[in-house]
């Protein structure tokens, strides 16, 4: 058979980027200060900031990932939605009513508080390059479904600018409102379609369910614990080494996860922004469960698709050479009928641009906050502190760094195809630099000896750890987050110590400690 996309499938994709598109005008008139064009006032309620978060962590990048890995890896990747149980004390307990004291635009403002203003640019910095290379892979997704949904006859660059100029415009216009209200619209359709996908390549499926599962444990996929070399054969180091070498086992991933996410939960300004638009501290705490529950949903459905796929193609030829993250789409487009193709390509678009538009509200709130007005201006206002003038320059000035992230990250997109398969360029780009981050944030907030150097010298050797880890080493592509972060924690560790903050600094205060012993500010915490 030949890929087909029929005239329904584009006008539904079209309506739903309208849809996205009117939503910003909607909310553009609105955006009259920098607290409501990067908070919304702190006035959201707990479902859509929830469900917003859920759906910019979780971006299209899943929607093919997910299957293809599963099909490669097998059903272990299923045992991430344990990492939630883990999360929910650290960041519902620690993370959150941190936060909400400290009422920061950027959670980078912290850093510059607790050491100084090259820490809080150092840590501001990694998040924009992290954010940036994260935005150019998601931005690449939906033009590669496309792309392979139609055969090719659609040039991956062209999808991927329309997509980049779209996702631009209404983050643009409407700032973090529109931002969460379209990822609730966004939302809905990624369940939707994964609904229908879950729906449509199990009854594709001869034998149905018992046939997907016995082709599964034929395979070797219901396996969470892959051979390792014994210790006793090849010597204990040896062993050990080839354990970090495996690319994905049930700790591994149980590791990079609870690292990656606590990581997102304390040092992104994606997540931590997010949760500061929330009225209260319960509200966070509610809208993080209906995350959690969302990502566990979706996780599970995806990797049931990837069983499937893999089952079906057992009875099924494939193109030589084809890649296996091309898969759910090519699939599309031999079997799902007219206006399913159109509605599935809508879920994994709005699962890229629910994401998109986060990252780049994010990335001008850091922009803006902790480069423009700190370094530019040479000042920092807190919430609600500037004139009604000022106020109407700042949005203006968050506009445009919108308009250049989202140009930027287009234009990244553009060449994510040279750098190989989704999972693994995903694994690096957010690992090589969320361990590092969160490594700077962890010093801040439970060492009151460390010092502005020690955390500037920890960082960088966190950073290069990662990256060394991450493109130079044969250690498995889920692992340079967690290195990082050890190697954060351990030259901070060793400087604090030899290296002490003044028991006068005046950053002694801010740690979490300190901070969650304070009387004032409960109201934030109700």
């Amino acid at each position: 058979m030949t890929p087909s996309f029929h005239p329904i499938d584009w006008f539904i994709i079209a309506a739903y980027l309208l849809t996205m598109a009117a939503v910003g005008v909607y909310f553009a008139t609105r955006q009259t200060s920098l607290d409501r064009y990067l908070l919304a006032d702190r006035s959201m309620g707990w479902l859509p900031v929830g469900m917003s978060l859920m759906a910019a962590l979780n971006s299209g990048m899943d929607y093919l990932m997910q299957p293809s890995s599963t099909i490669r890896y097998g059903l272990v990747l299923v045992l991430g939605i344990l990492s939630w149980l883990v999360l929910y004390p650290w960041v519902a307990g620690v993370a959150f009513p941190f936060y909400r004291r400290l009422r920061f635009y950027s959670v980078y403002e912290y850093l510059e508080a607790r050491f100084d203003v090259r820490v809080r640019t150092l840590a501001a910095s990694i998040f924009l390059l992290w954010r940036l290379g994260w935005m150019a892979t998601a931005m690449y997704v939906p033009s590669l479904a496309i792309n392979a949904a139609t055969g090719g006859q659609v040039d991956l660059n062209t999808v991927t600018i329309v997509v980049g100029v779209l996702v631009t415009l209404y983050t643009m216009l409407g700032g973090i409102q529109a931002v969460i209200w379209n990822d609730v619209v966004q939302f809905c359709i990624m369940f939707g379609g994964l609904a229908a996908t879950v729906w449509i390549v199990w009854a594709s499926v001869p034998g149905g369910l018992g046939e997907i599962w016995q082709v599964a444990g034929d395979a070797g996929k219901l396996d969470l614990w892959p051979p390792l070399a014994d210790p006793a054969a090849v010597g204990l180091a040896a062993g050990v080494w080839s354990f970090f070498e495996q690319p994905m086992t049930a700790v591994t991933l149980m590791v990079a996860l609870v690292v990656g996410r606590m990581a997102q939960y304390t040092s992104d300004q994606v997540m931590v922004q997010r949760l500061q638009t929330t009225r209260s501290l319960a509200a966070a705490r509610q809208a993080f469960i209906v995350n959690a529950a969302g990502d566990a949903v979706w996780m599970v459905g995806l990797s049931f698709v990837g069983l499937a796929l893999f089952a079906y193609f057992q009875r099924h030829a494939l193109p030589q050479e084809f890649q296996t993250d091309k898969l759910l789409p090519y699939f599309m487009s031999l079997v799902f009928p007219v206006g399913a193709v159109g509605l599935v390509i809508a879920a994994i678009m709005a699962a890229s641009l629910s994401s998109i538009d986060s990252a780049i509200n994010s990335c001008t709130s850091v922009a803006v906050v902790d480069f423009y007005n700190r370094l530019w201006r040479g000042r920092q206002a807190r919430p609600g502190e500037e004139s009604a003038a000022e106020d109407r320059v700042q949005v203006w000035v968050s506009r445009i760094a919108t308009a250049c992230f989202g140009g930027l990250g287009t234009a990244l997109a553009c060449n994510v195809s040279r750098l190989g398969s989704l999972l693994e360029i995903n694994a690096k780009v957010v690992n090589a630099f969320t361990g590092p981050l969160f490594g700077i944030f962890l010093l801040a907030m439970f060492s009151a000896r460390a010092r502005a150097e020690g955390v500037l010298v920890a960082g960088i050797a966190g950073a290069g750890t990662a990256y060394y880890v991450a493109y130079h080493s044969t250690i498995g592509f889920m692992w340079p987050s967690t290195f990082g972060l050890v190697a954060t924690l351990g030259a901070g560790g060793v400087l604090a110590w030899l290296w002490p903050a003044a028991a006068t600094h005046p950053g002694r205060e801010l740690t979490w400690r300190a901070v969650m012993q304070r009387e004032e500010n409960l109201q934030d915490l109700m």
